[in-house]
């Protein structure tokens, strides 16, 4: 399973879950202003708008999710239109904890192509992916096995796009963390990912805008007036086919369920899928500011799995939006496949 994502955090500074299947990819990335792909009408349609392309994993307890899919407008003017669109999809987040979005043909192909220059990278040696790292950035390349949810291994094998400056950036002088040269693994890969990056922080921003208007701010740009020039960040993974793991995880399991941090995080996923979130259930208490929300109700049955659908983006609120926006962010987690 191959996905990325990009995170839009708050205040100028930047998971969720999947299972293991039959050999996927995942690009994540989180930003502070985030773009998805755009469409010319502002529209909402109560499911998905195309025939899932995958099918649940076998040996998991949850249901098929049928997501709101909205059509992003050209522009988010403050209209009457736009207000009811950003309340609909608050109204979509506070009951599903995410959402989907339109993508035009050429951006869906757009992902395609960051899909398949993102597989070819995974298939080089172990030892030339390893070269691509950087510590101060904390961009470049991260081994399966290396991060850990709740104490267990991930299965995920990562490429983190951090805030991308030069060494002559004073960001990068007064060593701020996360900021630096990403250690690209050639030119042809940072073209194509910084073309999604742009194509999603698009979207973000509309996303941002839509929101705002459906908080009933009078300013549009109350959200992006505080991500601009943010700490965006895209992360790109893969999760192995589950019967050929390295055996340092736990079987069936991509990354442990979690919460995501940041404002906004906008994921796409290939065919094989994986994804899974679990929304805020009646009654229950989850205070992820408090403790953390690391593999907690991992195993029950409140999961929602999120097919995978042909040009549609899935969108989903981080921790920094918890508080202003009065929604707890939905737990996710990820199958191998």
């Amino acid at each position: 399973m191959n996905t990325m994502s990009l995170s839009v955090a708050s205040l100028k500074f930047p998971i969720k879950r999947l299972l293991p299947r039959q050999n996927p990819l995942s690009l994540v990335s989180k930003a502070p202003s985030v773009s998805v792909m755009m469409r010319t009408l502002a529209t909402a349609t109560p499911e998905a708008v195309a025939v899932p392309l995958g099918t649940m994993p076998p040996y998991h307890k949850a249901t098929i999710g049928q997501l709101q899919t909205f059509d992003l407008p050209q522009e988010v003017a403050v209209t009457e239109e736009n207000r009811a669109m950003g309340k609909a999809m608050i109204k979509a987040w506070r009951k599903d904890g995410i959402l989907q979005i339109k993508m035009t043909p050429a951006q869906g192909d757009m992902l395609r192509r960051c899909f398949k220059t993102s597989k070819d990278f995974f298939k080089l040696p172990a030892e030339e992916k390893a070269r691509h790292i950087d510590d101060q950035s904390f961009a470049g390349y991260i081994a399966s096995g290396e991060e850990l949810t709740d104490g267990i291994a991930d299965y995920s094998e990562i490429f983190t796009v951090t805030k991308d400056l030069p060494t002559s950036d004073p960001r990068v002088q007064n060593k701020w963390p996360c900021h630096g040269p990403c250690p690209w693994p050639n030119e042809s890969y940072k073209g194509m990912m910084n073309e999604l990056m742009t194509l999603l922080g698009e979207s973000g921003e509309k996303l941002l805008k839509l929101t705002a208007l459906g908080l009933g701010l009078a300013n549009a740009n109350a959200l992006t007036n505080m991500t601009e020039d943010g700490w965006h960040h895209m992360r790109i993974l893969r999760f192995p086919q589950v019967d050929k793991t390295n055996g340092k995880g736990k079987t069936g399991r991509g990354i442990g369920s979690h919460t995501d941090y940041g404002l906004l995080v906008i994921a796409g996923q290939d065919d094989v899928g994986g994804l899974f979130v679990r929304p805020k259930i009646e009654g229950e208490s989850i205070k992820n500011w408090q403790s953390s929300a690391a593999g907690v109700n991992e195993n029950d049955d409140k999961w929602v799995y999120v097919p995978p659908v042909d040009n549609v983006l899935t969108v989903f609120p981080g921790k920094s939006i918890r508080q202003p926006f009065l929604w707890i962010p939905p737990s996710l987690r990820a199958i191998d496949s």
